[in-house]
């Protein structure tokens, strides 16, 4: 068996609740997934809809959706889904008001969505379109689907966002960088208004994810392998952040490799400029 099973307690994350106490959480409650095609969202989804939730999934792929919605048919709670693409702004921004008006405002919105690149500036200098559909999707898709239905939270006093992030955030490495500013950029905003929502009754929560072994991760990694959670074991903690509703969960290395960079940015600035030029590419 190995390391596998461990590995969320092993990179500092916790483990995931019984079925039951995430019933006893969401049973019947409106939950929009974002990213629900595949990967992690779709093991959240089912999850969710598996424990009585009402669940909405987002995604561009409408076949993976509707062959989900087929799946979830057996399951305690309901299973409907949006096509879209959060890269059109004025299309997220209709989707979630058009979502709002059909279903009601959600009591959990799991910004799940992402796009995930790696590539080092120099492979990027003539190709701005890889950091404007990195950010549509990272950021400024996610921010336009997501104002509306926070709207509709804020009118209802209650609700909890959960944003899925990357231990990126607290480690920035070369040939992440187009990645890792549009998923910072996404954490920011949401820390800005968060205490805004927290006056409206509305709680959040920022989960910083190492590597998870998706489709889309599976592309994009790099040179040298590195600790992995499977998909289950990430809903699992998503599961965890579901119910205990902290603001939020970093595994303790990504907090020190943190705040170690905020003490000595000239240190590591030199490190990672040195392993650049030994040719260790991460």
């Amino acid at each position: 068996m190995g390391l596998m099973p461990l590995m969320p307690l092993v990179l500092g994350l916790p483990v995931g609740p019984a079925p039951v106490v995430l019933s006893r959480r969401l049973r019947g409650r409106l939950v929009v997934v974002t990213g629900a095609s595949r990967g992690i969202g779709r093991e959240l989804a089912l999850r969710l809809a598996g424990v009585g939730a009402r669940v909405v999934g987002v995604a561009r792929s409408e076949d993976e959706l509707a062959a989900l919605a087929r799946r979830a048919r057996a399951l305690p709670g309901g299973f409907d889904w949006l096509g879209l693409d959060l890269r059109d702004l004025a299309a997220a921004d209709l989707a979630a008001r058009r979502l709002v008006g059909r279903w009601g405002a959600p009591d959990v919105l799991v910004a799940n969505a992402g796009h995930s690149i790696h590539r080092y500036l120099a492979d990027y200098t003539d190709r701005f379109h890889d950091v404007s559909r990195t950010a549509g999707v990272n950021y400024t898709g996610a921010v336009a689907f997501a104002l509306p239905l926070l709207a509709g939270m804020t009118r209802s006093g209650r609700g909890h966002v959960v944003a899925v992030s990357t231990t990126s955030a607290c480690l920035p490495l070369p040939g992440w960088s187009a990645y890792t500013a549009s998923k910072v950029a996404f954490d920011v905003w949401l820390r800005c208004v968060a205490p805004d929502l927290a006056l409206a009754g509305v709680a959040t929560t920022t989960v910083h994810l190492p590597r998870v072994a998706t489709a889309m991760s599976a592309p994009t990694a790099g040179r040298w392998p590195v600790p992995e959670l499977t998909v289950a074991q990430a809903a699992d903690v998503l599961g965890h952040a579901l119910v205990t509703r902290p603001r939020h969960i970093t595994p303790w290395w990504a907090r020190a490799a943190d705040t170690a960079r905020a003490a000595a940015p000239g240190l590591s600035h030199r490190l990672m400029q040195t392993l650049l030029a030994v040719g260790v590419r991460p």
